[in-house]
């Protein structure tokens, strides 16, 4: 545990000393690496897993190959163990050979370009907008531009492209800062994206996705750095941002009739302001309920009761353990076949409620702690939900230890908290510091935290009214730990403890079917209960 609490503290200090900005790391490591002692090589590997963590925040699928095949070239060099960095970079699409072949003394750095990328403003001029044209660019094809703009002058110098508007308002526009998105305001007419630097139009895509409903996309040549991932709006049926590539940020707005968006730019900021035809004409007022004599309002003004649409719903069910990691065992039986028969149940569930449910694994089969909320990422979950069964220490006072737990991600608080995440996490502790680049972030990230604490009362309270009407089950609580295989999830994510294994009273009852099945049927009206109340 001391190792875990150490991690972190390590990682939040990472956060804070590291920009962002790794070519001259990169470079440098390149050039003086291999020919160094192995004290300075230890500090280069050092240095290299810090870029590591901080790439994890920044989301940037680029510096994430470069440290990814130095640390694989740096362990390999220190004799240190480099299959988890070189399996990562594998799965992103590239290799550790693929470095080997380059020349390393001319690394190029991906963001290189000429220092007269600053434009500064003539006093007659409004905004300059500048499109790069690559040198094999068929002139010709400058017509796909689409500058219709009859305002726009237009003068070409050195591959670049200069575009004076007098209609834009005066900024100056710096792109050799790496544009990022800081955070996402709430307007009553839409949404303001707020940013790290000016931005420019020409950073900025408008277009519409074809699909059964109407979808307005804008792609910016930005990092994601916002927290918000989803926001409500009475103007939106959904709108959504998220890291579309590592050079994209793309929000969607999702209605299920016509609308359009309108965007306008104020140096640090874009104003998406959403115009919806139907409900700009034909307006109505809504009828004033009817009020009888005794002062009571009629059936007229009566709410219909809320529904949640399902079937647009995934819930990735996560049986734990599996293969060659058995998990607890007590009483003749193993955690891993007991969670796996419960999560059967609980999809079975959840699918006869409407939901779509997937499963990290549905037989005995051994799965990292990553991969499992990798998956859950993959396949775009709304909630994660991990089926494990506890154990006491191999003491008397162990053996009395009895009850179901919900716990979600936090620092651990109490000491229970912290055995209970040693136990889960011990089966696949090597992979700490080899986790996908949404580990950390979400882990920092106190909106999800909260919506999975919300989801964990919920479960809790409904296995409890299921199985306490039958057996006699103790109430362990809702809880915080850092169970690992909660850390990733980009969703809200919850770890259910369905009894103590060590115990002779909950095995006798993990071991019942009836009592799988109770179990199953109160963590899915736990899933109902919060999807309603947080829709």
């Amino acid at each position: 545990m001391a190792k875990i609490v150490k991690f972190f503290l390590f990682f939040f200090l990472s956060v804070f000393l590291w920009g962002g900005d790794f070519d001259k790391n990169f470079s440098n490591f390149d050039k003086n690496f291999d020919n160094s002692s192995k004290a300075v090589k230890e500090k280069f590997h050092k240095e290299l897993k810090d870029i590591y963590l901080q790439t994890s925040i920044d989301k940037n699928k680029i510096d994430r190959i470069n440290v990814l095949k130095r640390l694989v070239h740096s362990s390999k060099a220190l004799k240190l163990n480099h299959k988890g960095y070189e399996s990562e970079l594998n799965l992103l699409g590239d290799s550790y050979e693929s470095y080997q072949k380059i020349n390393l003394a001319k690394f190029v750095p991906k963001d290189s370009k000429p220092d007269n990328e600053k434009v500064a403003l003539k006093q007659d001029e409004k905004t300059k907008i500048i499109i790069e044209k690559p040198q094999n660019l068929n002139t010709q094809n400058d017509k796909n531009l689409n500058l219709k703009n009859e305002n726009i002058k237009e003068k070409n110098t050195n591959n670049k492209k200069i575009i004076t508007t007098k209609e834009s308002k005066n900024y100056e526009v710096n792109k050799n800062i790496r544009l990022r998105l800081k955070s996402v305001d709430k307007i009553d007419t839409g949404i303001k994206l707020i940013f790290n630097r000016n931005i420019s139009e020409d950073e900025v895509k408008k277009f519409a996705l074809k699909s059964k409903e109407y979808r307005n996309v804008i792609d910016i040549k930005a990092v994601n750095n916002a927290k918000t991932s989803k926001i409500l709006h009475h103007l939106s049926d959904e709108i959504r941002i998220a890291q579309y590539n590592p050079k994209t940020t793309r929000v969607v707005f999702t209605q299920k009739n016509s609308f359009n968006i309108n965007l306008k730019y104020d140096e640090k900021s874009i104003l998406i302001d959403i115009k919806n035809p139907s409900n700009s004409k034909n307006l109505t007022i809504p009828p004033v309920a009817k009020t009888s004599s005794s002062g009571k309002k009629t059936a007229q003004n009566k709410k219909e009761p809320f529904k949640i649409d399902k079937k647009q719903r995934i819930i990735v069910i996560d049986p734990g353990h599996g293969g060659k990691d058995s998990g607890a065992i007590g009483n003749g039986l193993k955690e891993k076949d007991l969670v796996l028969k419960i999560s059967q149940f609980l999809g079975d569930e959840l699918k006869n409620m409407g939901y779509k449910v997937l499963f990290t694994r549905n037989k005995d089969v051994f799965i990292n702690l990553k991969d499992r909320t990798a998956f859950a990422n993959k396949k775009n979950a709304d909630m994660f939900i991990s089926i494990h069964i506890n154990a006491g220490p191999k003491t008397k006072s162990g053996s009395s230890l009895s009850g179901v737990e919900t716990f979600f991600l936090s620092p651990a608080r109490s000491e229970r908290s912290k055995n209970a995440a040693a136990l889960e996490n011990k089966g696949d502790i090597e992979d700490m510091n080899h986790f996908s680049q949404e580990t950390y972030l979400n882990f920092l990230n106190r909106e999800k935290i909260i919506a999975s604490n919300k989801v964990a009362i919920d479960i809790q309270k409904h296995m409890l009214n299921k199985v306490q009407g039958k057996y006699n089950v103790k109430d362990g609580g809702v809880r915080e730990a850092p169970f690992w295989v909660l850390v990733g999830a980009t969703m809200p994510a919850i770890l259910v403890e369905c009894g103590y294994i060590s115990n002779k009273n909950d095995s006798k009852n993990l071991a019942n079917r009836v009592y799988q099945k109770l179990i199953a049927e109160g963590i899915a009206n736990g899933v109902d209960a919060y999807f309603l109340k947080n829709e």
